[in-house]
């Protein structure tokens, strides 16, 4: 482990198991999609719909959903391709102090570089920031305190995950949305068929920003088991 991650967590870590209280109130906002995903949700739909640069701000906002999914999906391609890099709390010989409430055994086998929760938070800030920076510094300060910090503090993550998932998410944001033109036809498309077939749009921008919201958990978990049935079907 380099000198930045080993003084950061430590500076951190010592303060586990200090106070149950404490410990399981940052591990529940750890795993909370409500103060995570459902924070930023409604700024998103704020940015959709607040005005005078309307048909600007939505396709900020299509850029910055695309732009998300993005470095979501690099950051998961990266994790299942770099060399393993095992969680604080799994961390042979770290000597790291497991909070209050955190079990042990949690997501143990999954590569924590890059963190897929900072390349999604974000990237969603940066979009944000596009569109209103002062929502846009509420973003970002909501991904650092809320999102990422806590991930530090229980052992899933260590601060480099964290640095190096925030840099994958802003910058496939910001290479996205200067890109737009390439895209632009495909945008106006999208939004000629949210005024053309607005019953049909907000259900699946809503689903969408949903799953956006929460990492897809409920997608992957869908994904997987069906691709484990298959497999079991096949043998």
């Amino acid at each position: 482990m380099n000198s930045f991650d080993h003084a950061i967590l430590g500076f951190f870590n010592q303060f586990a198991q200090h106070s149950w209280t404490i410990d399981s109130l940052i591990m529940t906002i750890s795993d909370s999609d409500l103060l995570k995903g459902y924070l930023s949700l409604p700024l998103l739909w704020w940015a959709w719909f607040r005005g005078p640069r309307q048909e600007e701000d939505r396709q900020t906002v299509l850029l910055t959903i695309v732009g998300a999914l993005s470095a979501v999906a690099v950051a998961r391609l990266l994790q299942l391709t770099l060399p393993y890099r095992p969680r604080p709390i799994h961390t042979a010989g770290l000597q790291f102090t497991i909070p209050y409430s955190m079990p042990a055994d949690f997501l143990e086998g999954w590569s924590s570089f890059p963190s897929d929760h900072a390349s999604l938070f974000f990237a969603l800030a940066t979009g944000l920031w596009l569109v209103s920076p002062v929502i846009g510094l509420f973003g970002f300060l909501h991904a650092a305190l809320l999102v990422s910090f806590p991930r530090v503090y229980v052992g899933l993550h260590f601060p480099t995950d964290i640095l190096s998932g925030a840099l994958l998410g802003v910058t496939a944001v910001v290479i996205i949305w200067k890109s737009r033109g390439l895209v632009r036809p495909l945008l106006d498309d999208i939004l000629k068929w949210s005024h053309s077939s607005p019953h049909l749009f907000y259900p699946a921008l809503f689903i969408l920003t949903s799953e956006v919201a929460h990492l897809f958990k409920d997608s992957r978990w869908l994904a997987e088991n069906l691709w484990h049935l298959v497999k079991a079907a096949h043998h």
